[in-house]
């Protein structure tokens, strides 16, 4: 059975020659008999020498352990055929050493390759299969100073690769991205698979070490581009920076900084992205000619909001009010939102709200465009909503939904529309809407508000249920309005009343991601362990998981690395696998 089964591995691939002899060899396959089959290939190979029937017929000899035959029928293709095709002589060569018999020497084949370069990938690829990686590095180096054209260099750094030769991998790969620029992103994902985080680690110091010389010879946007492509990766977003700014003459586009500044803000870098963001607004010309005034505030602007740096915003408001730049829609929209959130109090809340609604209104008469006269109108509704004005919130979500249409910033308008309604008290009103939402709302909505819409949705409207809704719509208004301890003092005065209820595990989730909002670790981590409890495999069991181990993490626990494997194994897709791997991932270092 053992002869039957590689027999059988070994014709399979004759399908493909398309004789009719195929199939008197399936034939011969079936009665197990080899020496025919090898006679079938025999005559296979006669009628075409220099086709797929050659490599079988060898590779049928070496089945029947025929070494007599293996080594003639490679010499005789090689000198028969060797000259057109240098890829014969591997086969010569290779056998002549294996079988100790007199062959050619490798020299040979290194002729034949400067004679006829383009020959030099069969050559390769047939010594790799050998495993010479080493002579077939060799080979590609020869046709490469032959015949410059002849473009090998990127499958030239895979066997570098493949002998741990790693400056010589990059090189190679630098020189294949310059000869096509088609081999680019297959590079970029190379590097980024090899990279670590660690700076000093083997490949990020090679690549850099090859990128750094390249640059220090000439000028090249190609290298420039990988170099940072490589400091991004790593997260040297400094010195990606630095050397960014070493280039800028003031007339270069200034897309890259702003994507380092991303970058940098999203990997917690904010020293670095600030100092970005200031750098690009001293370049006056530049962001006027590439219209990039508002972009460079708005990323400016969230870095120092991540950092509560609340004093620099109003700084930045002041230096760029409404009507400074033109096309600054997203910065002035979100500057409008920011002065209102942080200065309305209480008691004037009636004349700030009238006040942000009138810079709202000159934002529309500016901006005429539906989408963004849409997003004014979501603006509006949520400052409403916060001061309790519902009926008028129920409006400009309305007019939202109306102008931003099948748009991500529509669902929000729709999904605020029907818990605008549940906070009012209209709670089968807003649960249809949900149910209607759920199903083809998109992924761009926030996690929290979509968990409320789950909340809602999936508890049914009998009377006990419904006055569940209804006790827990006051905590969840509170927060949604940013009233966060009267929030906190509310879920906690419910949960003695839901010990019971079906929302009791929705009421310790809320008030554990308060918790986690305010840094309370052990606070929060009671409640998530609640939660566990409460859900069992109910839809909060993930969350409670995620969250238990990441508050672990915060408290610098021995049982952290144990919790987020555990999240990580179970949860390959949840929504927050990134975010535990990237806890995980420091834990490591």
């Amino acid at each position: 059975m053992r002869f039957v089964r590689l027999l059988f591995i070994f014709l399979i691939p004759l399908v493909s020659l398309g004789q009719n002899d195929l199939t008197v060899c399936d034939s011969l396959m079936i009665k197990r008999q080899f020496d025919a089959a090898a006679v079938c290939l025999e005559k296979l190979h006669s009628e075409n020498p220099v086709g797929p029937a050659y490599q079988k017929l060898i590779e049928a000899y070496l089945i029947l352990a025929d070494t007599g035959k293996v080594f003639k029928l490679a010499r005789k293709q090689s000198k028969v055929y060797g000259q057109a095709k240098p890829a014969y002589y591997v086969d010569y060569w290779h056998f002549s050493l294996t079988l100790g018999r007199r062959g050619p020497d490798f020299s040979v084949l290194e002729n034949l390759t400067r004679s006829n370069p383009f020959s030099v990938r069969a050559s390769a690829q047939q010594l790799e299969k050998y495993n010479y990686i080493e002579e077939a590095i060799e080979l590609y180096k020869i046709a490469e100073a032959a015949q410059p054209n002849v473009r090998t260099a990127f499958e030239r750094g895979q066997l570098h690769a493949e002998l741990g030769q790693y400056e010589a991998q990059y090189e190679a790969y630098l020189l294949a991205a310059q000869q096509n620029r088609g081999y680019l992103n297959s590079i970029k994902v190379r590097i980024a698979n090899n990279l670590s985080d660690d700076p000093k680690d083997i490949h990020n110091t090679a690549v850099k070490k090859v990128l750094y010389h390249s640059v220090k010879k000439s000028s090249d946007p190609l290298v420039e581009q990988l170099l940072l492509f490589v400091l991004r990766q790593e997260g040297s977003f400094d010195r990606a920076f630095s050397f960014m700014q070493s280039r800028f003459d003031g007339n270069a586009s200034i897309q890259p900084f702003l994507q380092v500044l991303r970058e940098a803000r999203e990997a917690n870098a904010d020293d670095v992205a600030e100092e970005i963001g200031n750098f690009l607004l001293t370049q006056k010309t530049a962001l006027s000619q590439q219209r990039g005034t508002n972009s460079v505030l708005l990323e400016l602007g969230k870095c120092y909001e991540k950092t509560k740096n609340h004093a620099a915003i109003f700084e930045l408001s002041e230096d760029y009010p409404i009507g400074t730049c033109d096309a600054c829609f997203e910065w002035e929209l979100y500057r409008a939102s920011f002065l209102f959130e942080h200065i309305a109090t209480i008691e004037d809340s009636l004349q700030q709200l009238m006040s942000y609604e009138s810079t709202l209104a000159q934002l529309r008469e500016r901006y005429p465009r539906k989408f963004q006269r849409g997003l004014t109108h979501l603006s509006q509704g949520e400052a409403n909503l916060r001061f309790g004005y519902f009926d008028d919130a129920l409006m400009e979500f309305a007019r939202a939904e109306t102008l931003l249409e099948d748009s991500d910033e529509g669902d929000v308008a729709r999904l605020n529309k029907a818990m605008c309604a549940f906070y009012g008290g209209d709670i089968p009103w807003a649960k249809t809407q949900l149910e209607v939402l759920l199903q083809s709302t998109s992924k761009s909505i926030a996690n929290d508000a979509l968990e409320n819409a789950l909340m809602i949705s999936a508890n049914s409207v009998e009377d006990t249920l419904m006055e569940g809704l209804d006790l827990i719509r006051v905590p969840m208004l509170l927060e949604a309005q940013g009233k966060t301890t009267e929030a906190v003092a509310n879920y906690k005065a419910l949960k003695n009343v839901l010990i019971v209820h079906e929302l009791y595990d929705d009421v310790c989730l809320k008030l554990g991601k308060l918790y986690v909002e305010s840094a309370q670790w052990q606070a929060a981590f009671a409640e998530f362990s609640l939660v566990q409890q409460a859900a069992g495999e109910g839809m909060w069991k993930e969350d409670a998981i995620f969250y238990m181990a990441k508050c672990r993490f915060e408290l610098k626990q021995t049982e952290a690395a144990s919790a987020l494997e555990d999240y990580l194994l179970n949860y390959p897709a949840g929504l927050y696998f990134d975010q535990a791997r990237t806890m995980y991932r420091t834990l490591a270092l």
